[in-house]
């Protein structure tokens, strides 16, 4: 990656003027400084384009332990190369990440254990079935046997436990996406991204979803997804909106999203009954013939599933 000057200034310019924010009980959020905990994500002065032209410059957001965040805006603002910059998939120009107290540039293989991020469209190893895909992420975690038996509970809940001897190349696009969240979510990260992951759900595993959001976040995750639709029964402790070149910070009850929810930080609905979600799936699973799904999922040392390529 090449960085030109004007780059380089920027950068220097965003991190100083993080700095003396910092130092002024100021933050990306008007609250930071009434905090004693540090943000599980901190992300400031980030600057990301393609040759000439800027996609997004001068980004600021910050989500502490147990917030969930909705990230929204037009098409093309470039929401989904921002997630993929802050799960470490891509480098952004400029500024600087922060996941849990350290600087993140996707290197760390300790932060990249806590972060799972589902991209828009997940991608799954051509030759693992849904159950090898599973499994191989348990065993790359050494994942403990109460991880494996939530993510059973997760699997029938969502309602393709009993398809998990085929290849996710055989399942529909809700079914993949469905594997992809439990794949994401079972081994309780601290972090969780997720772009756009309502998109090919059905009613039934929307709710399951949002239940599974609010238990995250009470067990202590940040969460940030992007959206164009209200997840069920959750609302926003803050939601930042992406246009025009730039991040603001607009209030929860402003957002059109969050018009399904109680009230900013509706975390409060329980334990999630796993065992009770729908019986059934949204389709049937073909066969192997129905063609590869590109790109890997969930390295040794992270949750992650998506395509990795790269998308405004």
């Amino acid at each position: 990656m090449v960085v030109d000057a004007g780059d380089k200034a920027a950068e220097a310019e965003g991190v100083g003027a993080r700095s003396e924010a910092l130092e002024h009980g100021d933050g990306p959020r008007a609250d930071d400084g009434q905090r004693a905990e540090l943000p599980v994500l901190d992300a400031y002065g980030l600057s990301f384009g393609y040759g000439s032209e800027r996609v997004w410059d001068q980004v600021d957001l910050a989500l502490y332990a147990g917030e969930i965040g909705y990230l929204t805006g037009p098409n093309g603002a470039g929401k989904t190369t921002l997630l993929k910059c802050l799960a470490g998939w891509m480098s952004p120009r400029s500024g600087q990440i922060d996941v849990l107290g350290e600087r993140f540039t996707g290197r760390s293989r300790a932060i990249r254990r806590q972060i799972a991020f589902v991209a828009d469209v997940p991608a799954f190893y051509e030759d693992l079935t849904a159950r090898e895909h599973i499994d191989f992420v348990l065993r790359a975690n050494r994942a403990e046997r109460e991880i494996a038996d939530r993510a059973e509970r997760m699997l029938e809940a969502f309602g393709i436990a009993g398809f998990c001897s085929a290849y996710p190349s055989a399942f529909s696009r809700g079914m993949r996406q469905k594997l992809a969240l439990v794949i994401a979510l079972m081994m309780k990260p601290k972090l969780v991204l997720m772009d756009e992951p309502t998109g090919p759900l059905d009613p039934d595993a929307r709710v399951l979803l949002g239940k599974l959001v609010q238990e995250a976040a009470r067990d202590g995750a940040a969460v940030l997804l992007s959206c164009h639709h209200e997840l069920p029964g959750v609302a926003p402790d803050v939601v930042y909106d992406l246009r025009d070149g730039r991040l603001r910070e607009v209030g929860a009850h402003d957002s059109v999203v969050a018009g399904g929810a109680s009230g900013p930080g509706t975390h409060d609905a329980g334990p999630v009954e796993l065992g009770a979600g729908p019986d059934g799936c949204d389709g049937e699973p073909g066969t192997r013939d129905a063609g590869p799904c590109p790109g890997g999922v969930a390295g040794p040392c992270a949750t992650a599933v998506g395509d990795g390529g790269s998308h405004a």
